[in-house]
């Protein structure tokens, strides 16, 4: 579990973020800190794990 402090400006933003991809990536990284491209393919099925990064920069 991630101990990290983010500012709450930031976690107002993640909370508007509605693309459940890029969703799913960030909740995954705010509870662990990181998230791997075996993660994205084997835990939540994304065969495509690179677009699912972009989601998230998008967003």
């Amino acid at each position: 579990m991630s101990k990290t402090k983010y500012p709450k400006e930031f976690l107002e933003h993640i909370k508007s973020i509605t693309n459940k991809r890029a969703k799913i990536v960030i909740d995954h990284i705010l509870k662990h800190d990181f998230i791997t491209t075996e993660d994205l393919e084997t835990t939540y099925g994304y065969s495509h794990p690179p677009r699912a990064a972009r989601d998230v920069r998008e967003a």
